[in-house]
């Protein structure tokens, strides 16, 4: 059975960010969930302006890390984001905004499945259908090592 799309607007469409830290360096637990929570709400406001979204953050981290020297790298993918934050004396942070759709129940069920998992490995004791642990794991947000 074929699904159809009655609104066309782009306001109709449904979606989040999920956030993916992939290098941490050596920032602390408080700074990254700091972060990320900032991340989160910028994103739901402005999703598409990659240039806000860098001069927000570098604002954001000055004042968090009390530093001068912060430069921030906001890649636009698709309608996702790779950014790269380099703080002078720190090591390097990489975080992955990943669009993902909630135009579906399916998606939409699996966001809310998903935020309360701490690992993908989790998503397996659920006892799921097959087809539904894959969305599931794409709405875990990874924190980095």
């Amino acid at each position: 059975m074929a699904t159809k799309n009655f609104c066309k607007a782009p306001e109709c469409e449904m979606h989040t960010f999920v956030l993916h830290v992939g290098l941490r360096g050596n920032h602390s637990d408080e700074n990254i969930e700091a972060l990320t929570a900032e991340l989160a709400v910028l994103l739901k406001t402005q999703p598409e302006n990659s240039r806000n979204i860098q001069q927000h953050l570098v604002g954001f981290l000055n004042v968090l890390l009390d530093r001068i020297n912060t430069l921030v790298w906001v890649d636009k993918m698709g309608s996702s984001f790779f950014i790269i934050i380099s703080v002078q004396d720190r090591k390097n942070m990489t975080i992955w905004a990943l669009h993902q759709s909630l135009n579906r129940l399916r998606h939409q069920a699996s966001k809310v499945v998903g935020h309360f998992l701490t690992n993908r490995e989790q998503v397996s004791l659920l006892g799921l259908p097959k087809v539904l642990e894959e969305d599931v794991k794409d709405f875990i947000p990874t924190h980095g090592e």
